[in-house]
């Protein structure tokens, strides 16, 4: 009697934790592509960035007397910031503990500007001798997307009319190195009683 045979099928075991990774990674690169072509007004973006987990604010304030926010470029190089004589008057770090006062007047600044009502908005601003503060603030935020964790890194460059008592900033958030920055306006917004102390704190404790 012939001897039966039993048939086995062969199956491969699908690995599912690879693909989630791939999936992931896909997302994140259509969140990315779509972060980087997308515009968002300033304000909005300072308070979408402050209302995230932030991990350290630095930066410095200065006085100007001309703001020129132009992105330029030299040989493949950009800068910004030429403003006219520019005088520093103050800095903060957030991981230096003799900084945290400070670093939390720039953070209390920066979310009262994003509850700021509009003022007028300018194609520059005009020259004054030491007529302007110049707030210059980087916030680092921490960024989770599904399994990834991230650190983003935003700067905010906030210009303060001192007889006016009006603060200006950029119309759209972009890169501060993105020559799209060149085709912007200045929107002025309203500071309020508590802004002019607060930015008067920080730029008289010297």
């Amino acid at each position: 009697m012939a001897r039966r045979h039993s048939m086995y099928s062969k199956k491969r075991k699908i690995n599912y934790g690879r693909i989630i990774v791939l999936l992931a990674v896909l997302a994140a690169l259509v969140v990315a592509v779509y972060s980087f072509f997308s515009t968002q007004d300033y304000q909005e973006k300072i308070d979408e960035v402050m209302s995230s987990q932030i991990l350290k604010i630095s930066g410095s304030i200065n006085s100007v007397s001309f703001v020129d926010p132009t992105v330029y470029s030299n040989e493949g190089i950009r800068y910004t910031s030429q403003h006219e004589k520019i005088k520093k008057l103050n800095s903060f770090d957030g991981t230096l503990s003799r900084d945290l006062d400070n670093v939390g007047v720039a953070k209390l600044l920066l979310e009262n500007l994003a509850d700021a009502d509009e003022a007028t908005k300018v194609k520059e601003l005009s020259k004054k001798d030491d007529g302007y503060y110049w707030l210059d603030v980087s916030v680092v935020v921490e960024n989770s997307f599904l399994i990834f964790e991230n650190e983003d890194e935003y700067n905010f460059d906030l210009y303060y009319d001192i007889e006016e008592e009006k603060v200006y900033v950029k119309e759209k958030y972009h890169n501060e190195f993105s020559t799209k920055n060149n085709n912007l306006d200045l929107q002025g917004y309203e500071a309020d009683e508590e802004f002019v102390k607060l930015i008067k704190e920080l730029a008289e404790q010297q």
